[in-house]
Order: C-alpha cells, then sequence, then structure tokens
C-alpha cells in the first residue's frame, strides 16, 4: 500500500508524462496556475499541442513516439526546438535521472505501466493519474518508491479525495470502508436491454467530466469504477469487500472513508480534476485558489444510489479479477482496452463490450509470479484472446 504521510517537498520543477492528453493539459494549468518550471514534456505524435506547450514552458528536454514525429517536431519550431528522445529506453532513462522535484504521469494505459516503475525509481514526488499501472503492480511500485525515497499521490479524483480523507490518520488502522462515488455516466437508470442500442457518440457525451474517449466509455460502463475499487485495494491496503461503490449523480462528493465508530469523512468539491493535480504538487500543504467554493445553498440536493449491476456488470467483473488475484487485473485491463477500441471502430455493440471481457477473463491464464514479464504476457494474451473474440 502507498505511504498515506506525506513529508513537505519544495517543488519548483515538474515533469509531465502525457502532456497533450487530458489530464495533461490540465496538468499544464496548474503548473501555470502555481508558476513552476517545466523541465521535461513526454507526448505521443500529437507534435502540433506539443509545439505550442514548448512555447510557452521552455522545457530543457521533451519525448515523442519516434523519428517521424521528432522529425515533424523540429519542422515547427525550427531553432529553438529543445533536445528530444524518441526511443523508450530514452524515455526510462530520462524520468529515472530527472532532476524535476515532480513527475506528473499521465500516460494512460498499460502503456503507462513502464514510466510508472521508472518514475518510481527516481526519488522524486510522483503525482499519478494511471490507474491501469496501480492496478497491475502497485505493490512493486510502491516498493521502489520506498527504496528510491520518494513519494506518491494519487491524482484519481477518487482517491485523491480518500487519501486526504485518510492522511495523518493513523493510516488505515481505525478504517472499516472506502465509499467510492460515481456519476454513473450518461446511462443512469437505463435496462440492459436499453443499453444494447447506444452509439458511441451517446457513450462519449459524460454528464460530468471531461475526459479522454477511453475512460469516457469505461464511465459509461462503469468499468472505470470497476478499476477504481481495484485502485483502492491496492493503494490502501483493503480487501475489495470494504470497498463500496455509490452513485452519486452530482459528483461533489468525490469519495469517503468510514472509520470503525461509523463516522464517515469525505472530500467535497466542485468536478474540476485541477483540485487533485494541485494537491499532489502542495501535498501536505494547499494551495489558495482565486475561485468560488461550495454553495450549499444553490447545490440543493445531493443524491445518492446503488449501481446496477445487472446493467453494468463489468463492476462484478472488477471484484472477481482481483479476487483471483495474479494478473487477472492485468487481463481484464487489455480486454477492456481492445473491447473499447472495437466500440469506438463501430465494430461491436455497447453491450458486447462487457461480455467480450467477461469471456475473455474465463479463457485467460493467471501468473501469481508479478513481474515486468508477467504483466507483459497476461496483456499480450488477453488482447489475443478479446481480438479473435471480436473477429467472431
Amino acid at each position: 500500500m502507498v505511504d498515506l504521510t506525506v513529508q513537505k517537498r519544495t517543488i519548483e520543477k515538474a515533469m509531465v508524462l502525457g502532456s497533450t492528453g487530458s489530464v495533461g493539459t490540465q496538468t499544464l494549468d496548474v503548473i501555470r496556475e502555481l508558476g513552476l518550471e517545466v523541465a521535461f514534456l513526454a507526448a505521443g505524435r500529437n507534435v502540433r499541442l506539443l509545439a505550442e506547450q514548448i512555447r510557452e514552458f521552455h522545457p530543457h528536454t521533451v519525448s515523442v513516439a519516434d523519428e517521424k514525429a521528432a522529425a515533424d517536431l523540429r519542422e515547427l519550431l525550427g531553432d529553438n526546438t529543445p533536445e528530444i528522445v524518441c526511443t523508450p529506453h530514452d524515455l526510462l532513462d530520462t524520468v529515472r535521472t530527472t532532476d524535476a522535484d515532480i513527475i506528473f504521469h499521465s500516460i494512460g494505459g498499460l502503456e503507462g505501466t513502464a514510466t510508472a516503475f521508472a518514475a518510481a525509481d527516481s526519488g522524486k514526488r510522483v503525482a499519478m493519474a494511471n490507474k491501469e499501472a496501480i492496478i497491475a503492480a502497485g505493490d512493486l511500485i510502491f516498493d521502489r518508491i520506498r527504496a528510491s525515497g520518494g513519494d506518491f499521490i494519487p491524482v484519481d479524483s477518487e482517491h485523491s479525495a480518500v487519501f486526504r480523507c485518510l492522511e495523518g490518520r493513523n493510516g488505515t488502522v481505525n478504517l472499516n470502508k472506502i465509499l467510492l462515488t460515481a456519476s454513473g455516466g450518461p446511462f443512469f437508470g437505463r435496462s440492459a436491454e436499453e443499453l444494447k442500442s447506444v452509439t458511441p457518440e451517446e457513450a462519449l457525451a459524460h454528464p460530468t467530466w471531461k475526459m479522454g474517449p477511453k475512460i469516457t466509455i469505461d464511465s459509461a460502463t462503469l468499468m472505470n469504477k470497476g478499476f477504481e475499487i481495484i485502485e483502492a485495494v491496492r493503494l490502501f491496503g483493503v480487501p475489495e469487500d470494504r470497498v463500496d461503490v455509490v452513485i452519486h449523480r452530482q459528483s461533489i462528493i468525490h469519495s469517503m472513508v468510514e472509520y470503525t465508530d461509523h463516522t464517515v469523512l469525505a472530500e467535497l468539491s466542485y468536478p474540476d480534476m485541477r483540485d487533485c493535480i494541485r494537491y499532489a504538487a502542495t501535498a501536505p500543504g494547499t494551495a489558495k485558489v482565486n475561485a468560488s467554493g461550495l454553495d450549499f445553498a444553490k447545490l440543493g440536493t445531493l443524491t445518492f444510489a446503488a449501481p446496477d449491476t445487472e446493467a453494468f456488470p463489468l463492476l462484478d467483473a472488477a471484484r472477481q479479477a482481483v479476487r483471483t488475484g495474479g494478473t487477472a487485473p492485468v487481463s481484464l485491463i487489455a480486454a477492456d482496452e481492445e473491447a473499447v477500441a472495437a466500440f469506438l471502430a463501430k465494430k461491436i455493440g455497447f453491450t458486447e463490450i462487457s461480455s467480450l471481457v467477461l469471456e475473455t477473463l474465463g479463457k485467460a491464464d493467471v501468473s501469481y509470479d508479478i513481474s515486468e514479464e508477467s504483466i507483459s504476457e497476461a496483456a499480450r494474451q488477453a488482447r489475443e484472446i478479446c481480438g479473435n473474440l471480436i473477429k467472431r
């Protein structure tokens, strides 16, 4: 589990992994607001947006996906091009040896696992928005964090909220359960039958959060909340049956913890990822923000409901995966990535996402020897199985 005691650090210089994605661009909003220096930006192939970020933040080094992207970036920037790395080896080496004080990690999916290991080895503060790496290899990452002298703060809104509720309160000793809140996505209240006709355009219309397409679809299927159950198990060292999910449509309460005396602490704010990102940079303190706080009279009513696991079976699939243990959660992630990509490409229907993921889990091997190699092999096998099922 993660260390819930945050040591005060001087945070002046930042590294941003995944700077052109949804969380990455919001991270740069916070960096701009806090006046931090940017040492390094890592992107994929969105070199036009990366060029704009370079012109504003002047990092001394950047990373792109390959030589083609590097050539395109040089053409855009001309003589003002910083040092560019474009191989996985060079990216990982740069992360491990960075002179930044904080590494914001927002590379999505299992592909972000290698950079998560490198960040953990750096001895710096790691602000982690990638849940898949924690699900796949959380204990290995936390061991590396402790060995390097770094520290770790989750940026996912729900786990940031739980972290803040537990921080400085004797860890999880008196914790009874964690309550993760969920907006319910765009299809709250619909039956399994009604979900069969859902289109990608409808599924991408999230009622609360502005996110990338993959995580938005995962929110619509409740797979994202299932991932967050496993993430909570990894982060806070509690069994999955002590992690509850409650639908909270207003997204004002970001999550709660119940102590053994049945009192509950909650973190509340307007839904804005930048709050979690900002806290990761300022913890254990908080920044002063020039924005309006919650107006409870205007909010009026906050509502809560139990999730419908019949219409959204991936919530229970996540529970089963973490109970199975080993590489089962890795297979869950990889199968979901394949199925969501097929849905967005309009090759399968919305409810087929869950049926394909469940069938893949039933066919995938499970290894209990967790390593970078076993994680990679489990992901490869699950992608192959799910891909064959999609073709079928």
